[in-house]
């Protein structure tokens, strides 16, 4: 079973090890430029609204990027080199828990080229999780009487919720291990709780596929990844065992966090970005002309996809 946070993307390593080839790594960077767009067909587009980091929440009625595509209707495009479109295009940019999984400097590169893109008077609406409330829970479940049977399974979990994407090496981290036990447990008020601290949609039950299904879906993207991982990974052996994690990180850019916001900070990025009347919005309303239509933040039924979220837009001038 798997919590979907975030976007998953190519598995990082640190280069820095002096026996990695200069030519390998000189053949990577040739295939990474191959394999992502620095052209886009932008005006096949009727509507000129852009999703960056779309993950796999996306419409048609969007112009949806990110460094990965399952979808036709997902452009692969290298985010940190900058968005293919000119100035002054879109009516409206969107993004759902991306700018988290980004630096400061990077998640401010990411509004910035959104303002870029933005015509006078388009709006960005940026979803994040809610540091404040998950600190806010955590002081809550601090509070608890000693001798109440829940504060220790409560106090695990929001000590994962706070800590485990920011800190994690490997995939899944902590949180997928304990989430399989709590579903194992049969405890339903347990679950509840924590699917209410995650997302309404529940858990998705991720099954092992067959072989021949792997092979079948192999693309020319994922088998480069592929190949990089397991040459990165061998370079890993080169390590001492008890201090691998610590040195090489396992994770993909979109599963682990490197920054949280509260409703201060976010308002505050958007601000330095050259935003104005910036205002934040409940999961169901947005100054975007038949948002809820796209079911970006909230399905067919009008439920959130992910509770415990900010939701921030602003302005260009």
């Amino acid at each position: 079973m798997l919590l979907s946070h975030g976007h998953v993307g190519a598995p990082q390593q640190r280069l820095d090890n002096p026996k990695i080839s200069l030519n390998f790594l000189i053949l990577v960077r040739s295939i990474r430029n191959s394999l992502y767009s620095t052209t886009f067909n932008y005006n096949m587009h009727l509507q000129k609204k852009l999703n960056f980091g779309c993950g796999d929440r996306f419409s048609s009625n969007w112009v949806n990027i990110d460094f990965h595509s399952k979808s036709k209707c997902v452009q692969r495009v290298n985010l940190l080199d900058g968005f293919p479109f000119p100035d002054n295009y879109f009516d409206a940019v969107y993004s759902s828990h991306v700018i988290e999984h980004f630096d400061p400097d990077r998640g401010l590169f990411l509004v910035k080229e959104s303002y870029r893109v933005l015509r006078p008077g388009g709006t960005i609406r940026i979803v994040v999780p809610d540091l404040e409330n998950s600190c806010r829970e955590y002081l809550r479940i601090l509070s608890m009487d000693a001798k109440d049977l829940n504060k220790p399974k409560l106090y695990s979990w929001i000590m994962l919720e706070l800590l485990d994407q920011l800190v994690r090496t490997r995939p899944s981290g902590r949180m997928r291990a304990f989430v399989e036990n709590a579903t194992k447990s049969g405890d339903a008020a347990f679950i509840s709780y924590i699917i209410s601290r995650t997302q309404s949609t529940g858990w998705e039950i991720v099954e092992d596929k067959p072989l021949l299904h792997k092979i079948k879906n192999v693309s020319p993207e994922k088998l480069f990844t592929k190949l990089l991982y397991l040459y990165l990974k061998g370079i890993t052996r080169l390590i001492p065992k008890n201090i691998r994690s610590m040195v090489f990180i396992e994770t993909g850019i979109g599963e682990r966090h490197r920054w949280m916001y509260d409703s201060y900070s976010l308002s505050s990025l958007l601000q330095v970005a050259g935003f104005v009347k910036i205002k934040s919005f409940p999961y169901n309303q947005s100054a975007i002309s038949d948002f809820n239509l796209d079911q970006l933040d909230c399905d067919s039924f009008g439920a959130p996809y992910k509770n415990n979220s900010l939701y921030f837009e602003g302005q260009k001038v």
